[in-house]
């Protein structure tokens, strides 16, 4: 019982020289916020160029993860039932790689459906989470913001599959600002020694 005492005052060291290290590093935190800025606003003008951009990510993403479950089906030892599921998912996963590659249009296309989809259930969610989280402070903003998003992705809808060139780079755009922002907020609440979430 004696030694811990010690203990804890050493840990509590390291963990404030940590700090430390952290809070004369804010700079780079700061640098990595004004370009993820930067280059979230730079979307916003060449929304089609960032949208191929993210398509490619995802395809090379697609076709790495399809051709390492092809190699998993020759070296796995799980049996036949994990090595037919890794041939059906490899297949699966680097063809549809290969045609995000291959098919920039379509790709697009098949990648906007899924976004606006996704816009759809996840307004669905948060509107099912804030009715049942009535009568909570806040409960109404929740209710709100799922409102915006199934409302936004049935005009998408509408005018899809014209916005499929530009949704992906648009999209792209505003999550560099926010997380840019995020991280310039970060930043100077580093250099000031306050706590600030990302």
């Amino acid at each position: 019982m004696a030694n811990t005492k010690p203990n804890f005052q050493k840990r509590e060291k390291q963990m404030g020289n940590t700090t430390s290290k952290v809070q004369n590093n804010w700079g780079w935190f700061l640098a990595l916020g004004i370009l993820m800025i930067i280059g979230g606003s730079t979307a916003f003008f060449a929304p089609f160029m960032v949208s191929l951009v993210v398509e490619v990510i995802v395809g090379v993403f697609f076709v790495v993860a399809g051709i390492t479950m092809l190699v998993q089906v020759f070296t796995t030892d799980d049996g036949w039932d994990a090595r037919i599921t890794y041939l059906i998912l490899g297949v699966f996963n680097t063809f549809a790689g290969l045609m995000l590659l291959f098919r920039p249009l379509e790709g697009l296309m098949a990648l906007t459906l899924v976004m606006i989809t996704a816009f759809f259930v996840n307004g669905l969610l948060r509107i099912a989470v804030g009715v049942m989280a009535r009568p909570e402070a806040g409960s109404g903003w929740v209710i709100f913001g799922g409102a915006i998003s199934v409302l936004a992705s049935i005009y998408l809808v509408t005018v899809y599959p014209e916005v499929s060139v530009t949704l992906l780079g648009i999209v792209a755009g505003v999550s560099l600002v926010s997380e840019g922002a995020g991280y310039v907020r970060f930043a100077f609440g580093l250099k000031n020694g306050v706590s600030v979430a990302v």
